[in-house]
């Protein structure tokens, strides 16, 4: 082997060493980014979660309220008319 071709057998060696090094790098930042977007899934679905309940726990009070609020209203009218007539 010539020392030419022994020069770009060690540089076509360190590249590759190179390239394995960037893989594995990258690898481990495709995980991390992995996890990182699980963790952010589940958060944004527990938040979804209680949104819901809490959403659905004010559509109550509201129905509460509006009935109330008709209650009232009637009561209102109804003493209304008593006290005209």
């Amino acid at each position: 082997m010539t020392e030419l071709e022994t020069l770009l057998l060690r540089q076509l060696e360190q590249q590759q060493r190179d390239s394995e090094k960037l893989l594995s790098g990258l690898s481990v930042q495709l995980e991390r980014l992995q996890t990182s977007l699980n963790e952010q899934q589940q958060q944004s679905q527990a938040l979804r979660q209680e949104l819901m309940e809490s959403d659905a726990k004010h559509a109550k009070a509201i129905d509460s309220l509006t009935a109330r609020l008709n209650e009232l209203t009637a009561q209102l009218n109804s003493l209304g008319k008593r006290l005209r007539g």
